[in-house]
């Protein structure tokens, strides 16, 4: 498909709230995270080594980000 660049640099949407049972399901939380250092585009550097991420949102102290599928967010999770 054309939107699926080399390395998916910065083409993550926002949307992380959907809440059909399959968006939920390919959903990962992310805990703890120092917001002041770690940004959007480090969360989605570390995290699309387990599966392509269609949304990531950073808020203050955690984020959230959305894989394509269920399987890409169990490996992330595990």
């Amino acid at each position: 498909a054309p939107q699926d660049r080399p390395g998916g640099a910065a083409m993550a949407s926002n949307v992380t709230n959907k809440t059909d049972p399959r968006s939920m399901n390919s959903r990962v939380f992310i805990g703890n995270l120092n917001t002041l250092v770690v940004k959007k585009s480090d969360v989605e550097a570390i995290f699309s080594k387990y599966g392509k991420i269609v949304g990531c949102s950073v808020h203050k102290g955690f984020a959230f980000v959305q894989y394509v599928n269920e399987r890409n967010a169990r490996a992330a999770v595990a």
